[in-house]
């Protein structure tokens, strides 16, 4: 069966072909169409196996343990940053090693386009000592997911299969093998001595994973393409890009291509070996230099060490050129006369009610607050001078902490207000609000309910009646969640009641200033690119601005920063962009003279 699909679609047919039946994630851009990819597989082919969105990355690395331990084959997905939430449990598995197949699916967003970082997972294999397979295509992600598969089993231990945005969101013709479904008999083995291992059954471990690593290490898996006498070490996207620019510029007898499957473990003598044959030695790799550093002598070599290569930002294809250019295989002029569209920030979407809320959070504490914000859609409040810090997900919370406790330390007192989108605040906010209640710190937490994780894709979180198979899911209420600990003020209120938020907010300002506890906000309305969100949008039959008492001051535009609102250079008055506007209306809350107004 041929179909064309995605880095991100093949892997999971590739994971499922080769007998994985329990795959757990949390979405993050570039990493978020394995799972529900996964699902549908599992609801067309009539497959047994058990896919989740789960509350965090730690904790779908934990869940997809245990269940590994019951002898089924698993996968846990995520991107890059997400890795770092899960470190603790992926550090431990390591060590105590896998029963059945175990793949650990990273993206990396090397650019970046859509994270905070562009760190390479490959030396997080390498810190845990586990092998990673990094593919070059959606093709070779597909193989590749099976191969993991194949050596996890092998030699009894978690393999990454490391893949990068292009990779993942690229497409492409792919010829899947037979999905059957298989008996699943899962069972525990109780063996103490590893899965309770005291200190000194940990050496013993770790002993025993250097000895896998040392094993896999002597089938290298290097292959090599063309014929030159210039040598290329490559891997992943770079491979791809390469390929492609030695057929367009015909440089077959210039250079010789070593391509890396598994960047680790690598035989370093075999590698050297390769490099001593040749003058010029260039390594192109994206992200970090994680083969580069596994040559033993790199005198020869051209790479990241000796600032050749970039030590930053995505090797696109022409910036690989100009690689091969300075390298001396390759005569390429850059475009000098490149078209760059005009820029243009991003921006909340029009009618979304995380605008309304930032924008009443402005109105009420202007230039009095420090806000602290968090990872999603909600860091475009930004836009709205309504985000101060953006760190990682959870720190909106511990920041305003942090903040009240050093103001504290002199005497002094700051407004602190800290927003956070609903499927964040279950990921990692509700740990530092427990520790704001238990050690008495006085800021406002708005968590901004869209009910969607709507930045990677509108997946469910634990809020809503269903889970990633839209099956019946047990709610997790968030005002309860709050209450639970012992929150007193909690407010709840539809983000489109502008005049309300500023109420809630007023009353939330005051009462920090008399109270050592937080103060919980919950604005709620749906993402507009739900079916729930559309439903409820009110719609109004015309949204217009009224010239006459237009001044053209551009407060709507700057402060309430919606992009259906435009500026006439013509008739210096604003203007509504009917192409993207939604008829919400609530724009009309953002001018000071009345000039926007609304038809029913």
């Amino acid at each position: 069966m041929k179909l064309f699909l995605s880095g991100n679609e093949a892997i999971a047919f590739g994971l499922i072909e080769a007998g994985v039946r329990f795959i757990s994630a949390y979405p993050g851009t570039p990493s978020s169409e394995v799972l529900p990819t996964a699902v549908k597989i599992k609801q067309q082919f009539g497959i047994g196996g058990y896919f989740e969105w789960s509350v965090n990355e730690k904790a779908a690395f934990e869940e997809a343990t245990a269940a590994n331990f019951s002898g089924l084959s698993v996968a846990v997905v995520m991107k890059q940053v997400g890795l770092n939430v899960a470190m603790d449990p992926y550090m431990n598995t390591a060590i105590v090693g896998s029963i059945g197949g175990f793949v650990v699916v990273v993206a990396d967003d090397p650019g970046p386009h859509s994270s905070q970082t562009e760190q390479d997972s490959r030396f997080l294999a390498q810190f845990a000592k586990i092998p990673v397979l990094e593919p070059s295509t959606p093709k070779e992600a597909y193989e590749f997911a099976k191969r993991a598969v194949d050596l996890s089993k092998k030699y009894s231990l978690p393999v990454m299969l490391r893949t990068t945005t292009r990779v993942s969101h690229s497409r492409e013709d792919i010829a899947v093998g037979r999905i059957e479904d298989v008996k699943l008999k899962p069972e525990f083995k109780k063996n103490t001595d590893r899965f309770a291992a005291t200190p000194h059954f940990r050496f013993l471990l770790h002993k025993e994973l250097n000895n896998k690593i040392r094993a896999i290490k002597g089938k290298p898996g290097f292959r090599i393409f063309y014929n030159g006498n210039r040598l290329l070490i490559t891997s992943g996207i770079s491979f791809a890009y390469l390929c492609d620019i030695v057929e367009e510029f015909g440089l077959h007898d210039k250079v010789r291509i070593l391509k890396i499957d598994m960047p680790f473990p690598i035989d370093e003598l075999k590698l050297q070996e390769y490099v001593d044959r040749y003058n010029d030695v260039l390594v192109i790799e994206e992200g970090y230099p994680v083969i580069e550093n596994q040559i033993i002598d790199r005198r020869r070599i051209k790479g990241r060490w000796n600032g050749f290569v970039p030590s930053e930002g995505e090797l696109t294809i022409d910036v690989i050129k100009g690689l091969l250019r300075d390298f001396g295989v390759l005569e390429f002029k850059e475009n000098t006369v490149a078209v760059k569209p005009p820029f243009k920030r991003p921006s909340l979407c029009p009618g979304c009610g995380h605008r309304s809320a930032f924008f009443a959070i402005r109105e009420v504490f202007k230039n009095q607050a420090i806000y602290t914000g968090d990872i999603g859609c909600y860091t475009l409040g930004l836009n709205l001078k309504a985000v101060d810090t953006v760190h990682c997900m959870g720190a909106s919370v511990s920041f305003a902490f942090g903040f009240d406790k050093a103001f504290s330390i002199a005497g002094d007192f700051k407004y602190i207000v800290a927003t956070i989108g609903d499927s964040t605040f279950f990921h990692s906010g509700i740990t530092p609000l427990i520790d704001a209640m238990h050690n008495k710190s006085r800021f406002i937490l708005v968590i901004l309910d869209n009910a969607t994780t709507a930045m990677t894709g509108n997946q469910p979180t634990p809020a809503n009646p269903f889970n990633a198979a839209f099956d019946g899911a047990n709610p997790i209420s968030i005002e309860s969640t709050v209450r639970s600990l012992g929150v007193e003020f909690l407010r709840v209120r539809d983000a489109y009641d502008i005049e309300g938020l500023k109420t809630d907010l007023k009353e939330a300002k005051q009462y920090i200033e008399t109270h050592s506890k937080p103060a919980v906000l919950i604005f709620r309305h749906p993402c507009v690119y739900t079916k729930e969100g559309l439903s409820l949008n009110p719609a109004f039959e015309d949204v217009y601005v009224d010239e006459a008492k237009c001044t053209g001051c551009k407060i709507c535009i700057n402060r309430f920063e919606c992009p259906s609102l435009l500026f006439d250079e013509d008739t210096k008055k604003v203007t509504i962009d009917l192409s993207t506007c939604i008829k919400c209306g609530q724009c009309i809350y953002s001018c000071p003279y009345n000039a926007i107004k609304v038809k029913k």
